[in-house]
């Protein structure tokens, strides 16, 4: 009862958040216009087959439905493949981590140095990397952004997974030390157990545990990396439709969109903490 209260109190925010840049009409705060928005909104849900959006460029209207899912589907592959493969590799370098202080060391040391740079600097680095050897090789390892005829999704997600690999790593990381304290390492090791031993059978669920406690933020940065990124790089995501027909309906129906997968895994992975500790990730 509590997650549906939650729920409906979330997507009741993003309707008005959807409809509050029509609060500001001709450079004046209108009250009457939001209150008219609001009312269109609404009544355009009720009948969501002839919701459209218009061609700025063009003029041309089109039906939002089924036309916003290739843009959505696209978001929601690089958010999901960055989140994934970031708590993979991130567990990997965890695991080495555990094994070797001097790898620690260089991991810490390199993982600082990525979480201070923001976004706007090494984006451009790395898609300068990308033209200077297609340039000297002739051979175009990724497509650094995407076109009419090849919309790009493996650079997009290469470049969006140094978010949440180093939220990830910095995390894991205190859980790590952590648990190199609890007595039931030195009890192990006592036992016979070697540290690789100790990490698979004891510490993992621990470190998956803890993560999951502090995943929400992981996600929520991580995904507002991705609208950035996927303005620079010209991807067709959702992005285009929060920032380019961002009339109320279409805002409402963008965000809903990405809210309801990212609330499904919130789901999943609030389930796997409680059935493991019996706390809550909020």
């Amino acid at each position: 009862m509590k997650n549906i209260i939650n729920i409906s109190i979330t997507i009741l925010m993003l309707f008005f958040i959807a409809c509050l840049p029509s609060l500001f009409h001709n450079q004046k705060i209108d009250v009457s216009n939001l209150f008219i928005a609001i009312k269109d909104t609404f009544h355009s849900l009720l009948h969501p087959n002839s919701i459209v959006f218009e061609n700025l460029k063009s003029g041309v209207k089109h039906d939002i439905f089924p036309f916003i899912i290739e843009p959505w589907v696209n978001s929601m592959t690089i958010l999901f493949s960055a989140l994934i493969i970031s708590l993979l590799f991130s567990l990997i370098i965890a695991f080495l981590m555990y094994q070797s202080q001097v790898f620690h060391n260089i991991v810490m040391h390199i993982n600082r140095v990525l979480s201070i740079v923001p976004d706007i600097f090494y984006i451009p680095v790395f898609i300068s990397i990308i033209i200077f050897i297609y340039l000297k090789t002739q051979v175009l390892i990724f497509d650094v952004a995407s076109s009419h005829e090849q919309n790009a999704v493996i650079f997009p997600i290469m470049l969006l997974l140094i978010i949440p690999i180093t939220n990830s790593i910095t995390v894991i990381n205190q859980l790590l030390i952590a648990e190199r304290e609890e007595s039931y390492v030195s009890f192990a090791r006592s036992k016979g157990l070697n540290n690789k031993e100790i990490f698979y059978r004891h510490i993992l669920k621990n470190i998956l545990t803890g993560y999951f406690i502090n995943f929400k933020q992981i996600v929520w940065m991580t995904l507002s990396s991705l609208l950035f990124l996927e303005r620079l790089l010209n991807v067709f995501g959702i992005s285009v439709f929060i920032f380019d027909y961002n009339t109320p309906i279409v805002l409402f129906i963008s965000f809903l969109l990405m809210y309801i997968p990212i609330r499904l895994l919130f789901f999943f992975a609030e389930l796997y903490t409680k059935q493991t500790t019996g706390r809550s990730m909020s």
